[in-house]
């Protein structure tokens, strides 16, 4: 069985560590996997790094057409059987590509595709409108939760064509082992009594003025704590001048793009206040270094957190229950280490990189068999 991967290639979150875990696995089993992006970006390096076999068949606009007889020349040179795309770039591509290459396909859903652009009125009038039309061309869905099975169908999608494959780690990769001082040094930081983390791009639908607003709310409660943000993005210049006037203002640390590993080793416990969410690998992430999340009740989230037993779920952009979850753990740091140790056990023997691909395996043998 051989599988071509469709990707941008320009990805650096939650999709990117999915498929590029996935395909790891997948060099120790019967199934091929290929993947092709359009950008010489994160992802495309990143495959390329890991010994991947990777084709980079370069777009020159979002909608340059003038790839589909390169890409159909590709999947014929290697005998694939699947097309498994993961996006709405890949998905406009096999759009076209279904009228002249007669192979399986499925669509990855890893995230609300109505809320990606949320934010940006022209991406969301263009790119999220396309992505509905080449979405419906597909035959076969996978969604990494229950709740966006359950949105899909609700949308019209057809039950018996979407399959659920929860997100995975691989529990075996190196974590950091640096101890507190050296993480400090390693990235200049400010000095407290303790970190709360949040890894997250910065971008509206991720609530990181919701964190921020219930985090000076309860400044009394949060004067000792380094409140440090894991991530890039168009929102920083806002969140910047957000906080000049705020007590806590100094407490907070912005520290760009980077490998979560030292931060969740550092957290005291980590933070999740989004709006939208499918099931974020940031959790899992977080609970393989027992440390317990604070997150918003959506999407896939509740199948990982169940509050009071291996974290705290929130209201979305509810700013008073944000801090009431926050000052609970901030007053009893027995809870965090509970409940990150429950966490870190439901990971281990739940979302493993193991249980994904057989997951895959299991979907793409479905699609073959005309299942």
């Amino acid at each position: 069985m051989i599988i071509l991967h469709m990707i941008s290639g320009g990805e650096s979150g939650g999709s990117k560590k999915h498929l590029l875990s996935l395909a790891n696995e997948m060099k120790e089993r019967k199934s091929k996997n290929i993947i092709l992006c359009f950008i010489e970006g994160e992802l495309y390096k990143e495959a390329k790094a890991m010994g991947l076999k990777t084709y980079l068949v370069k777009q020159e606009k979002r909608f340059d057409l003038s790839i589909v007889s390169k890409i159909k020349s590709i999947c014929k040179s290697e005998g694939v059987d699947i097309i498994n795309s993961h996006g709405g770039r890949a998905n406009f591509i096999c759009y076209f590509l279904k009228k002249f290459l007669k192979v399986k396909y499925v669509t990855t859903i890893h995230s609300d595709y109505e809320s990606d652009y949320k934010g940006n009125t022209y991406k969301t009038l263009i790119y999220t409108n396309i992505n509905k039309i080449a979405l419906k061309s597909f035959n076969n869905y996978i969604a990494v939760s229950e709740n966006f099975k359950k949105l899909l169908i609700k949308r019209g999608f057809r039950e018996n064509r979407i399959f659920t494959v929860y997100n995975g780690i691989d529990t075996k990769e190196t974590i950091s082992t640096l101890d507190y001082n050296e993480i400090i040094d390693k990235y200049s930081l400010k000095i407290f009594k303790r970190y709360i983390v949040m890894v997250a791009r910065l971008h509206p639908i991720k609530g990181h003025r919701d964190f921020l607003n219930a985090c000076e709310l309860i400044y009394e409660q949060i004067k000792d704590t380094g409140i440090i943000l894991v991530g890039d993005g168009s929102l920083k210049e806002e969140l910047v001048n957000l906080i000049q006037s705020y007590k806590i203002k100094n407490n907070i640390m912005f520290v760009g793009f980077k490998e979560p590993g030292d931060f969740f080793r550092l957290a005291e416990f980590t933070v999740l206040t989004s709006y939208s969410e499918s099931f974020p690998l940031v959790i899992l992430e977080s609970g393989l270094y027992g440390k317990c999340v604070v997150a918003s009740n959506v999407g896939g989230i509740p199948e990982i957190i169940k509050s009071m037993e291996n974290g705290l779920l929130t209201i979305p952009g509810s700013i008073n229950d944000i801090a009431e979850k926050l000052t609970l753990l901030l007053e009893n740091s027995s809870f965090s280490k509970e409940f990150g140790d429950r966490l870190r056990e439901d990971v281990l023997n739940k979302f493993s990189i193991k249980a994904l691909a057989d997951s895959y395996e299991e979907i793409w043998n479905n699609i073959l068999m005309g299942e």
